[in-house]
């Protein structure tokens, strides 16, 4: 499983030692010419791009805009524009995409489209029809409302555990495809990424969470964490963090161990 973590401006040298490939967030790249710059270098150095399409941000870029982006960077994966927890609004995005634009893009640019529904019954019919679509690159976000009907008192274990169970459902059902490029988008407790070690259909997973908690002066134990930073990236995007560069370093390594 390759890892990427998103970082801010002060921490952005630190990127090629830190990742083993680039995860680009679009919403960053007009508001700070430095972020936009890395990712044009990256692609020179042909580091391994994803590029996302800002909806955890809160952003929502036109059709125009995300298509200028991809042809000024060639990302290798693009993740189509997709909707919180409604499967219908995502697979009729992700249709869209294949159809009007594939073509279009770049040459080796592939899209990537993300599970979204409201039960573990619409994100498993979501994952089947994306298949039926052509993705050769699906993800699993990290939040789905799906999640929370495994009634844990702490939302963040059911958004851990839901993920677990909808990714071992699809195994169990044989619905899994193996030669399919799979994402986990996100985490909100990292220790989540220790029941993945076997399973090699993962190829990668993004998550700021190290930096984020890092930030805020904390360690991970070897257990993990059972809470979550409420602050996102954006937040310490232009902050100096050197005060807490040896915490963000010490999770970042350790959460190595968790993919191990």
């Amino acid at each position: 499983m390759k890892v990427s973590h998103e970082v801010p401006l002060c921490l952005m040298h630190y990127g090629y030692e830190w990742n083993d490939y680039d995860y680009l967030l679009p919403c960053f790249m007009d508001r700070y010419p430095k972020y936009q710059e890395y990712f044009i270098q990256a692609k020179k150095d042909n580091r391994f791009i994803i590029m996302d399409n800002s909806l955890f941000e809160g952003v929502v870029h036109t059709t125009e805009d995300l298509l200028n982006k991809i042809n000024l960077i060639q990302p290798d994966v693009f993740i189509v524009p997709d909707e919180w927890n409604d499967a219908t609004i995502t697979l009729r995005n992700a249709k869209s995409w294949m159809i009007n634009f594939k073509s279009n893009l770049p040459e080796g640019v592939e899209l990537m489209a993300v599970c979204q529904g409201k039960d573990m019954t619409e994100l498993i019919t979501t994952y089947q029809t994306l298949v039926d679509l052509g993705y050769t690159h699906i993800a699993f976000n990290h939040s789905s409302i799906a999640y929370q009907s495994l009634g844990y008192e702490n939302p963040l274990k059911n958004q851990m555990y839901g993920r677990m169970e909808f990714i071992r459902k699809l195994v169990d059902k044989n619905i899994i495809r193996h030669d399919i490029h799979h994402h986990l988008l996100g985490c909100s407790l990292p220790q989540e990424f220790m029941a993945y070690n076997e399973w090699e259909f993962i190829k990668t997973v993004d998550t700021s969470n190290p930096i984020l908690v890092g930030a805020e002066g904390k360690r991970y134990d070897n257990s993990g964490l059972e809470w979550k930073p409420k602050e996102k990236l954006e937040y310490y995007f232009e902050k100096d963090l050197s005060e807490q560069i040896d915490d963000i370093i010490f999770n970042v390594n350790k959460f190595k161990t968790f993919i191990k």
